[in-house]
């Protein structure tokens, strides 16, 4: 946290006079916090990285992971309203939540998406995964007069197929549902715990639309889902733990 000290005291010297109140203790987190999800996760890394390495290779190459099970995986089209109007409402509202509500636990959030996208980025350069063929069979016989269709086409055409494993929308709604379970076991109520659920069942959603729609395969999932699972227990076991990041601000200092 001696990032984070030294930037509070700068900000407190340049618009508080010196003096730690809770209106600049509440603005060095929800900058921090902005920082991290909106700059180097959201700008940095989930657009200008991920777009990056999307042009890395020709279309036509990388690598097929496809297994009999994923053969046999069906086109759903309507499965893409979780892929696309439930994971970004999902991820958006969590960030929102932890950035500006509880402001003291959203860096355990912030640095999960950043290390999950970091580590996801260099593995599509040195590893890239693409669906390119699940993409030609379907365009070849395109579904007409099915809106749906229409919108996982829309997805294909914005969206580049080199960078598939691991999933980051399996990654990012998985560490979505981890900071919500993790929240609800400390603050149980029944709202925490009815928002882990849905959490989870739109995770859930998520997870089985990227292979339902063909934009992944099944071992793009399962390393999406490790990952963040194995980030997000790394680093909430540390950030939440520090009693900076967990008390309450003081009462005493106006």
């Amino acid at each position: 946290m001696g990032l984070h000290d030294r930037f509070q005291t700068a900000l407190e010297k340049t618009f508080f006079r010196g003096k730690s109140t809770r209106k600049s203790r509440y603005l060095t987190y929800v900058i921090g916090n902005v920082v991290l999800m909106l700059v180097l996760f959201y700008l940095l890394l989930n657009n200008l990285a991920y777009n990056w390495t999307g042009q890395l290779y020709p279309a036509g190459s990388g690598f097929r992971l496809e297994t009999g099970l994923d053969a046999m995986t069906p086109f759903v089209p309507e499965m893409v309203i979780f892929y696309v109007y439930l994971f970004y409402p999902l991820v958006i509202l969590t960030m929102l939540y932890f950035a500006f509500v509880e402001y003291r636990k959203g860096y355990a959030l912030g640095w999960s998406l950043v290390a999950i996208n970091g580590i996801a980025v260099l593995i599509y350069i040195v590893f890239p995964v693409s669906t390119f063929w699940y993409r030609q069979e379907l365009l070849a016989q395109p579904i007409v007069g099915n809106v749906w269709a229409d919108q996982v086409y829309n997805v294909f055409a914005n969206d580049t197929s080199f960078n598939c494993f691991p999933s980051l929308h399996a990654a990012v709604s998985t560490i979505c549902f981890f900071a919500w379970f993790r929240y609800a076991k400390i603050k149980p109520s029944k709202t925490t715990q009815a928002t882990a659920v849905a959490a989870f069942v739109i995770v859930a959603g998520v997870i089985l639309s990227a292979l339902f729609i063909k934009q992944h395969y099944i071992a793009d999932e399962i390393a999406g889902i490790a990952l963040a699972w194995i980030i997000g227990t790394v680093l909430f076991n540390r950030l939440w733990k520090i009693p900076a990041l967990t008390k309450q601000p003081s009462r005493t200092t106006n």
